[in-house]
């Protein structure tokens, strides 16, 4: 006995009633056009009819033109398109079917998430398609399919491109003000300051030199900060992240390809409590000493600051990684240590020599910055050439195994400390060089360096004729927990 199949055939999202509501309200009502033609776009419109029809609609609200049933009748014909979409009694229907313009808001966003959840179903069709045909990376492919769903989920709200005119009047700003009006109101907040705070945009990292050179860590920007081994890199970034996870108030996330996640909290812990690597690793501690670690331990708890030590990772790993911090955590700041022991994401052409494959990496570690719109540092070996120069200081070329990362980020910084080549030479101090700033001045700042407790400081310079500071805590009570 034959049984009679039967399909279901699946029609992607739409709602029709949405879209006639739409374009209605449109052709009715100048507030409803001008609301609707910023809110959507052509392709938001699931039937071909509708998305003419509001073609020709926002061609006449970016004409700044009035708009109705007989104006655009007349648009449509000089196209040849007035029939295809039904004549003139179609737009009096629509006309006709329009809802309530106070509404329009409610009616555009229902057209959203359907083109939304279509784009949806495009994005997972097109995964099954991938994985359909075993692909010889399969993490390569799950990063594609990641990002093209977080990509769906960060255009949610973008489009294609924003006129310079709606960013000064402050219809497509991120503020939603005028220019003129945020000026006046950073202008303002700057008069209402504190003289002790940092006149800076971006985040600062309390360490008051470096913040003044580089305007704080933008978001968006790739910063790179590269040192010999053992120069103190590691701990340089840390104390960064200390600063705008603990006094910030910033969730963090942190990639730590070289140690692992207990290793980085002893350290924390040692330059949150100043208390000496040695003494908490033996627990030769007194009651006061122990006290001091309980606070800070207390203190850091409140705070979100995420540690993936997992070793080996891919670029495309990392990055599937970091979306998930952001997406979780809402992150505002990453740190990466380092950017030689990210492996690429295995393609043929990346794998041909390590130079294409840190190329590779340092390019996708920039759109990630951009991607997340957070800043993001990450560390990176110098070669052997520092060793051979007089004087030992790092130099762009220095970077080891490709130009491409001194091209693709946005601020790349050294670190130097005499003392490593020569225990006489400065011992204590430290010096930070800017090398390349994209968006401002380049330099150098000292700074102190407290080896035992792997924290850098403000530099306080004692000038000739003032009187000597009573003791080292003054130079770090700008960074020290209280």
């Amino acid at each position: 006995m034959s049984k009679k199949r039967e399909f279901d055939v699946k029609i992607p999202p739409n709602s029709k009633e949405s879209e006639m509501m739409v374009l209605g309200c449109m052709l009715t009502s100048v507030n409803g056009l001008n609301i609707a033609a910023d809110l959507l776009e052509d392709l938001d419109f699931y039937y071909t009819e509708h998305q003419t029809i509001f073609s020709s609609l926002k061609t006449a609200y970016c004409a700044d033109r009035p708009a109705d049933i007989h104006l655009i009748a007349e648009d449509l014909k000089r196209q040849n398109k007035l029939e295809t979409i039904g004549g003139i009694s179609y737009l009096t229907t629509l006309a006709q079917f329009a809802g309530t313009s106070a509404y329009i808001e409610e009616y555009a966003n229902l057209v959203r998430e359907k083109a939304i959840l279509r784009r949806m179903v495009h994005a997972a069709q097109s995964i099954e398609k991938r994985a359909l045909s075993e692909p010889d990376d399969v993490h390569a492919a799950l990063d594609e399919a990641q990002a093209q769903f977080f990509q769906i989920s960060q255009s949610a709200q973008n489009s294609p491109g924003v006129a310079l005119k709606d960013l000064i009047t402050g219809a497509k700003a991120e503020s939603g003000l005028p220019y003129l009006k945020e000026l006046q109101e950073r202008q303002q907040k700057y008069q209402e300051r504190d003289p002790n705070d940092p006149a800076i945009t971006g985040l600062p990292t309390h360490f008051i030199d470096l913040d003044k050179l580089l305007n704080g860590l933008v978001p968006s920007n790739l910063y790179i900060l590269a040192a010999r081994p053992a120069m103190g890199k590691t701990a340089f970034a840390l104390n960064v992240c200390e600063q705008i996870c603990f006094k910030n108030r910033v969730p963090t996330g942190v990639f730590s390809l070289e140690m692992s996640a207990a290793q980085l909290l002893h350290r924390v812990i040692c330059s949150q409590s100043e208390i000496e690597s040695e003494k908490i690793q033996t627990g030769a501690l007194n009651g006061s000493e122990y006290q001091r670690i309980v606070a800070a331990v207390n203190a850091m708890q409140k705070h979100t600051m995420i540690i993936d030590d997992q070793p080996g990772l891919k670029i495309t790993d990392l990055r599937a990684r970091a979306r998930r911090m952001k997406e979780t955590h809402d992150i505002g700041f990453l740190m990466i240590d380092y950017l030689q022991l990210i492996s690429g994401s295995g393609n043929s052409r990346a794998q041909e020599n390590r130079q294409n494959e840190i190329s590779e990496i340092s390019r996708m570690m920039k759109n990630l910055a951009r991607e997340l719109n957070i800043p993001v540092l990450c560390l990176a070996q110098l070669s052997r050439k520092v060793e051979e120069r007089q004087g030992h200081r790092p130099m762009m070329s220095d970077l080891r195994e490709s130009g491409s990362i001194e091209q693709d980020s946005d601020v790349v910084m050294f670190l130097l400390r005499r003392e490593y080549y020569d225990p006489y030479d400065k011992p204590g101090m430290a010096e930070i060089i800017i090398a390349k700033n994209r968006h401002g001045p380049v330099g150098s700042v000292n700074m102190t360096y407290r080896k035992e407790l792997a924290q850098f400081a403000n530099y306080i310079p004692i000038h000739s004729g003032d009187a000597p500071l009573k003791s080292n805590k003054q130079a770090f009570s700008a960074f020290s927990p209280e």
